[in-house]
C-alpha cells in the first residue's frame, strides 16, 4: 500500500459516514431496570400508583411512572423530561426507551415526533443527598408547584474490608 492510497481510503470512509443520516448515528436505546425498594412521595405524601426505574448503564437517569405519566429525572443535568407513554416499551420486567438525538438534521418529521414524545419541564430546588443506605432526590416542578421526592436504595460496596 502506498502513502497516496491511505488518504483515499480515509476519504471514502469519511464520505460513507457523512452520507448516513445523523438520526441513525445518534439513536440511543435506554434500558430501565425496576427499583424494588424505592420510595416515592409527591408533596410529602406517598403516591398511589407508581413505579421507579433506573437506567442500566446511566445511573444518573431515573424514570418515575406516576399513573400514566412518565418522568425522567436527570440528576447530572438537573432536568426533568416528560415522556409519552407510547415511547416506552415493556421487555419483561424491564422497560426500553429509544431516544433519538436529532439536533441539526434535515428530517423534520423525526423532530416533530420527538418533540411530541418528550417535553422538558421547568424545575427548581434540586436536592440530592446520600442518607445512610438511600439516595434522596427531591425536586420541585415549577408549573405544577409539586415537590417530587424519590428515595433509591444504594448498592452495598462489595469490597472486602481488611
Amino acid at each position: 500500500m502506498t502513502a497516496r492510497a491511505c488518504p483515499r481510503r480515509f476519504a471514502s470512509v469519511l464520505l460513507v459516514a457523512l452520507a448516513l443520516p445523523p438520526a441513525i448515528l445518534a439513536a440511543e436505546k435506554i434500558v430501565w431496570k425496576p427499583v424494588v425498594l424505592a420510595v416515592l412521595k409527591v408533596d410529602g405524601k406517598p403516591a398511589k400508583i407508581w413505579g421507579v426505574y433506573v437506567a442500566q448503564k446511566k445511573e444518573h437517569l431515573v424514570l418515575v411512572q406516576l399513573g400514566r405519566r412518565n418522568l425522567v429525572l436527570d440528576t447530572e443535568l438537573r432536568e426533568v423530561i416528560e415522556i409519552a407513554p407510547t415511547a416506552i416499551q415493556r421487555k419483561g420486567k424491564d422497560l426500553q426507551w429509544e431516544r433519538a438525538e436529532t439536533a441539526n438534521t434535515e428530517n423534520t418529521e423525526t423532530q416533530r415526533t420527538q418533540r411530541t414524545e418528550e417535553k422538558a419541564l421547568a424545575t427548581a430546588d434540586w436536592w440530592i443527598r446520600d442518607a445512610g443506605r438511600a439516595r434522596i432526590i427531591r425536586v420541585r416542578l415549577k408549573e405544577e408547584g409539586r415537590v417530587l421526592e424519590v428515595q433509591l436504595p444504594l448498592r452495598p460496596d462489595q469490597r472486602i474490608l481488611y
